[in-house]
């Protein structure tokens, strides 16, 4: 069962193991329910999650925008991660490969 909170959710499906070689600092901007800007930040495989404050919390490496009807049906499995930067349902801003790195972090491999 899918969490009504997406980012709790993330939390959940973290896999410390696919982010092992992963150090980046990522903004994610959920809009919706559950919105608001959270860093999410990768280094050697911990996860820390913390709300984003700008002028105060580090610069992102990359920054990931969705709903959180959108990022819900990711996680499902419902909608690919691809499919929906694809349609511009999910804006990535800065580094791509960065963005394409969560999907073995936090997604099944259906998710792509």
């Amino acid at each position: 069962m899918i969490s009504t909170d997406p980012m709790e959710e993330l939390k959940k499906r973290f896999n410390a193991q696919a982010a092992q070689n992963v150090t980046a600092n990522y903004l994610m901007r959920i809009t919706g329910i559950e919105q608001g800007p959270w860093l999410t930040r990768i280094n050697c495989g911990e996860l820390q999650v913390e709300p984003y404050v700008a002028g105060a919390s580090p610069n992102p490496d990359c920054t990931i925008s969705i709903s959180a009807e959108d990022l819900q049906l990711i996680m499902s499995g419902k909608l690919s991660a691809m499919t929906a930067a694809m349609s511009g349902m999910l804006a990535i801003d800065g580094e791509l490969g960065l963005a394409m790195q969560l999907v073995p972090i936090f997604f099944n491999s259906h998710a792509m």
